[in-house]
């Protein structure tokens, strides 16, 4: 009888204890910004990529810039960063000029907010005289 108390008691332990591991293990909902950037543009003298940060309802576009030869010198660039909260007003872009040194610069920031489980589509271009154009585009959904 002793043992068979014993188990029950064992038993018991090992299942709240079970229950308290998966408590702490479940997620307890978005924590910080969710990243997406898109696949890159066209190959230009730059590479692009459009991003979009998704934070709860707040949605941050942006572009990344890539040097494409190891002979870049820094140099002042063009852009151009534009968004849109797929079936709502486009949101005015932004053209920044940006020096550009070797290797990836993050371009631009247009911040807004939008509706959970709406879809956000972002924009990033080289806007450039004279220069190849290199655009990019992404899409996010603002899961909340």
């Amino acid at each position: 009888m002793k043992s068979l108390a014993t188990v029950a008691v064992a038993a018991a332990t090992l299942a709240t204890l079970a229950a308290s591991q998966e408590a702490v293990a479940a997620p307890a909902g978005p924590v910080g910004a969710v990243v997406t950037c898109g696949t890159p543009g066209a190959p230009g003298l730059l590479l692009t990529r459009a991003c979009v940060e998704v934070t709860g309802n707040q949605v941050r576009f942006y572009g990344v810039a890539a040097t494409a030869n190891s002979g870049w010198q820094p140099q002042q660039v063009g852009f151009t960063v534009s968004g849109t909260v797929v079936g709502g007003a486009p949101i005015a872009p932004i053209n920044p000029t940006v020096l550009v040194q070797a290797g990836t610069t993050s371009v631009g920031s247009i911040v807004t907010t939008a509706p959970c489980g709406s879809t956000v589509t972002g924009n990033f271009s080289v806007n450039q005289w004279g220069w190849p154009p290199s655009a990019a585009t992404v899409s996010a959904v603002v899961s909340c």
